[in-house]
């Protein structure tokens, strides 16, 4: 059964607050590439930003704190995900878990799904107006070789996402491909409806243009949004294509780590 009242009447809400200059935004996961990259772009833009991190002190040392303020926060821990989010607008998480920790406290497992768990229960208390998820391309791919030696990553990543699509938490989830580490806005940007996309490449910066530009934008409510680099467009070209893209229709039952199809 689709969510068309649920999905019609937060589009509603996402309208009359849509992202602001002035708005809150905590980009967790803050020192990682993609996070840093979204920490930055946030800052260009204007918002207040405060990037989560589970290291202060490195972090600082690392990265400075420039415009904006780290705040420790373990998406594990309730307590720390509750202080970070307080007073919060919107929710940007670029966080994954480790190759290296099999079934640990870093794995995919704790990070990729019940972290997210963690975050969206809180961001519903809180009154966070969106959270955007930053995901991968080959989420719930049962088959692909990343889930041989990356304990079932993909699974469980697709496992988060499903998460937000059957709650009522505004949220936006990107799923990019292969990441670079070049200056962004030299190309475009494809949108494109989730497993549409096969394979894909673009760099971190961009990402983080596409994270904030689904931020408190009805046209990318509720939507899981693959993408890529598209050498063939223009840099900005993308941003008017949010509102092609279909919304998520509620989920099937899914499919357990490990489970194929």
């Amino acid at each position: 059964m689709l969510k068309s009242l649920s999905l019609s009447t937060l589009a509603a809400v996402a309208i009359s607050t849509s992202a602001l200059a002035a708005d809150l935004v905590v980009v967790v996961g803050g020192t990682g590439g993609t996070g840093w990259e979204t920490v930055k772009e946030a800052i260009a833009q204007g918002y207040e930003v405060r990037a989560t991190t589970t290291n202060v002190d490195r972090a600082k040392e690392s990265k400075g704190e420039d415009g904006f303020t780290w705040v420790k926060m373990d998406a594990r821990i309730l307590d720390d995900i509750r202080a970070a989010f307080d007073g919060a607008d919107y929710v940007i998480s670029t966080l994954g878990g480790s190759c290296f920790d099999k079934g640990g406290p870093g794995s995919a497992q704790h990070v990729d799904y019940q972290g997210v768990v963690n975050m969206a229960g809180i961001s519903k208390d809180k009154g966070i107006k969106q959270l955007v998820l930053t995901s991968a391309l080959g989420a719930g791919i049962p088959d692909q070789p990343l889930n041989q030696f990356c304990d079932n990553v993909q699974m469980w990543k697709w496992l988060g996402e499903d998460y937000l699509r059957d709650g009522t938490l505004p949220y936006t989830i990107v799923r990019p491909g292969g990441l670079g580490t070049d200056e962004g806005g030299k190309q475009g940007i494809t949108l494109a409806p989730a497993g549409s996309l096969k394979t894909s490449f673009i760099q971190r910066a961009d990402v983080a243009k596409v994270l904030l530009a689904a931020m408190g934008n009805a046209d990318a409510m509720n939507k899981t949004i693959a993408i890529g680099g598209d050498a063939d467009s223009k840099p900005d070209e993308w941003r008017d294509d949010f509102a092609a893209l279909p919304s998520d229709a509620a989920q099937a039952p899914p499919l357990r780590p490990g489970q194929g199809e």
